[in-house]
């Protein structure tokens, strides 16, 4: 490390030059240590970048920031004055805004009146609306935003919303802005406008707090970069001190390998599932057109295309959730109609949602109910449910599937994200699954967890299923299909074999326009 670099760190390492410091912060729930004694100092100008599995308190962290908990121990200091029991609005009103991963617009109202909502400028008692407005298309053209203060937020895209989100804390003199997995939903081309603003903020002088688990954002956009691992600090310096390896080893706190782990001497076995010219027409969507295409016993079948390419679409129909026009299905050479989801478990297909917390599990639910849910029928005898045999089979697939619970008692809503896609995954293993849809199977989870779903993948090929997986994340496409079926803008461009398929062989298909 040259004389520059040292200097850089021991200066970050001291605070000298910070605009917020955290110390030795603890937070602490019924029977959980969530935080203990966990530091963090950022500086204006700055990406800081929290990273840490799912769990270790990256998002607790950050709500003791905003003020939405009260911290049990330690301190704040923001601009080099101690902050004492912080609340949501004193927080924003010192100027630190929180970009939350689940966005809640309003989506009947406009930019404007989302951007001014509960500070709305005034004349008496009536709202001035011509002033809002115009405050905010000032704002607007300032940020280079695309967007009118007078359209509803409900025709803008999940990237618009973000964006709007930014240009709301950038109208509160934010000096600090926390965004939580701001890129979970959104495409590469909104990724890079999100990308421009935050280095926008960078040169105003705006700190920003930033929560990934995409390895590729945090080396593209980290200036400095803080670990957290089990509610505990464990390092923080500039980002050219580490690199992934390093990174993964301090978040999990052991080395993983391979991230992909693929077992290339899996058998591919006979067809499973056929599909023939399916089309959904313009009465139930138009999504896709003259899909064609199969898959074999033992085969991960991996489906890429940038947002809007239908490959969504086409698994809902596929699954029975959405309604096609014509074409066919056939399963071990049979033809079966697949009308509603119902038909879908009948012959042996399972899916898992892209969107877990709205169609894989009852978040309300204890672990033990959402476990039975699909397979209710077979635990019910003379009207009465056997909690007994419930209770087995979830212990089983607990040890199958190493979810980590100490009671299936406890809800699914205070699950990390990698246990939440286990507990859907057993629910359907429970029955009769012979192809297994998986709709972004990691998406939101940290890269510990998804080794473990990419193993599991693996280890379900090997007894035979047939698995599709969705993913817009391209090095989980390449490390984990045998086969590669590119779709664009509803059709499939082209199917490239695992030599065939690289990072620049399916972007070409996915971004070609088809003749």
């Amino acid at each position: 490390m040259d004389g520059w670099m040292e200097g850089r760190v021991a200066k970050m390492e001291d605070g000298a030059d910070c605009i917020l410091e955290m110390r030795d912060v603890v937070k602490t729930f019924p029977g959980v240590r969530a935080l203990d004694g966990v530091n963090l100092r950022v500086r204006p100008g700055k990406v800081h970048v929290i990273c840490g599995e799912n769990g270790a308190g990256k998002s607790t962290l950050m709500k003791v920031l905003n003020g939405t908990y009260q911290a049990d121990g330690g301190e704040i200091r923001f601009k080099g004055e101690r902050v004492e029991h912080e609340t949501i609005q004193s927080s924003l009103d010192m100027g630190i805004a929180m970009i939350y991963q689940e966005l809640n617009p309003v989506l009947d109202m406009t930019v404007a009146e989302n951007i001014f909502l509960g500070r709305e400028p005034r004349t008496g008692f009536f709202v001035d609306f011509k002033k809002m407005n115009e405050d905010t298309q000032e704002l607007l053209f300032r940020l280079d935003m695309p967007y009118k203060a007078t359209q509803k937020m409900r025709s803008l895209s999940i990237a618009g919303h973000q964006l709007i989100e930014i240009a709301k804390a950038i109208s509160r003199d934010a000096a600090v802005i926390i965004m939580d997995e701001p890129t979970s939903a959104i495409a590469d081309a909104e990724v890079a406008i999100l990308f421009a603003q935050i280095e926008a903020l960078k040169e105003r002088g705006v700190a920003v707090i930033y929560i990934t688990h995409k390895m590729d954002e945090i080396f593209r956009i980290a200036d400095e970069i803080t670990i957290i691992r089990d509610g505990q600090w464990v390092d923080s310096g500039v980002a050219s001190n580490y690199n992934p390896d390093k990174l993964v080893s301090l978040m999990v706190g052991r080395e993983i390998s391979n991230i992909f782990p693929k077992d290339e001497t899996v058998p591919i076995g006979e067809v499973v599932l056929e599909v023939h010219n399916l089309t959904q027409g313009p009465e139930y969507g138009g999504r896709f057109r003259d899909i064609s295409f199969d898959l074999r016993k033992g085969e991960i079948l991996g489906f890429a295309g940038l947002v809007g390419a239908g490959r969504s679409e086409l698994m809902r129909a596929i699954f029975g959730l959405d309604k096609f026009s014509g074409g066919s299905m056939r399963i071990d050479g049979q033809p079966v109609r697949i009308r509603h989801t119902a038909d879908a478990i009948k012959n042996g297909i399972a899916m898992i949602s892209e969107d877990r917390k709205m169609f894989g599990l009852a978040l309300g639910r204890n672990v033990h109910e959402n476990i039975s849910l699909v397979n209710l029928k077979k635990y019910v005898k003379k009207l009465l449910i056997n909690d007994r045999a419930i209770d087995m089979d979830s212990l089983k697939m607990k040890d199958l599937l190493s979810i980590k619970i100490t009671d299936f008692k406890v809800e699914a809503n205070t699950l990390s994200g990698g246990n939440q896609q286990k507990i859907v995954l057993a629910k359907w293993l429970l029955g009769n699954v012979r192809i297994m849809i998986l709709d972004e199977p990691t998406r939101g989870i940290d890269v510990g967890s998804k080794a473990e779903i990419h193993r599991l993948m693996c280890e379900f090929a090997r007894q035979g299923m047939a698995i599709i997986m969705i993913s817009s994340e391209l090095p989980e496409i390449v490390g984990m299909s045998d086969r590669v079926v590119v779709m664009q803008e509803g059709y499939i461009n082209g199917i490239l074999s695992r030599e065939e398929a690289t990072q620049e062989s399916i972007m070409k298909l996915a971004t070609r326009k088809k003749s």
